[in-house]
């Protein structure tokens, strides 16, 4: 499987054309409790759902690891704490030090950008059992 999803330019946000710029638009995009913010934790949270548990991400931590100013394509890392909460025991287990990469591409355009992870989950085929 695999998260998709697309996140409006805030107003007055200029895509920066340096790495460590771009960093901080991605902190400025993804403000705890914006709808950037809300959309990239409900892809965490499918992305980690094969680990049960009720799930809650802190500490998020942005770096991107390379960017191309002529395509405006790239490929961000987000770090985190993961918390899984099992509701039924009330065991609390902590991931520290998860991580997901995401490529992205900006449309100046239509004034968005958009977000692909990596394919996660069973990658396997039938065809390989054979």
């Amino acid at each position: 499987m695999q998260e998709v999803f697309n996140v409006s330019l805030p107003d007055g946000l200029v895509i920066l054309r340096d790495n460590d710029q771009l960093q901080g638009a991605m902190e400025v995009i993804f403000q705890p409790g914006s709808e950037p913010y809300k959309s990239l934790i409900a892809a965490l949270t499918e992305e980690n759902k094969d680990k049960f548990g009720s799930s809650k991400f802190d500490t998020l931590q942005f770096e991107v690891k390379r960017f191309d100013p002529a395509t405006l394509k790239g490929r961000l890392r987000i770090q985190y704490k993961l918390q899984l909460t099992f509701s039924c025991s009330g065991i609390v287990n902590d991931l520290n030090n998860q991580h997901s990469y995401w490529n992205f591409e900006t449309d100046l355009q239509s004034g968005r950008i958009n977000f692909q992870g990596d394919e996660y989950g069973d990658l396997r085929s039938t065809t390989d059992e054979f």
